[in-house]
């Protein structure tokens, strides 16, 4: 199992990398916010994984652990969209 979270964490850092690449850092995460969009990723696909393990087994934990963090790296570039959108305010301006 230790070879399999750290697998995750792998996986988790590059989904992360991923999302720096295609710039879905919310833009209010200022100097260290790719580093944070790394930490986001890398916990989502541990936390992913590991429910995968509970709930399921550990076949499809990895694409568990993928999903989840496709989803958690996503999911503050929603937020932040969706609240500018709200206020009425441009996004990164």
């Amino acid at each position: 199992m230790l070879a399999l979270s750290l697998f995750w964490f792998v996986l988790g850092i590059l989904i992360g990398a991923l999302a720096n690449a295609a710039r879905l850092r919310p833009s209010s995460w200022d100097r260290h916010g790719w580093l944070l969009m790394l930490g986001v990723g890398a916990l989502a696909a541990l936390l992913g994984g590991w429910l995968g393990v509970l709930l399921l087994e550990r076949n499809v934990a990895t694409a568990m652990a993928l999903w989840v963090a496709v989803f958690g790296v996503t999911l503050p570039w929603l937020v932040t969209r969706e609240w500018f959108k709200a206020k009425g305010i441009a996004p990164g301006k």
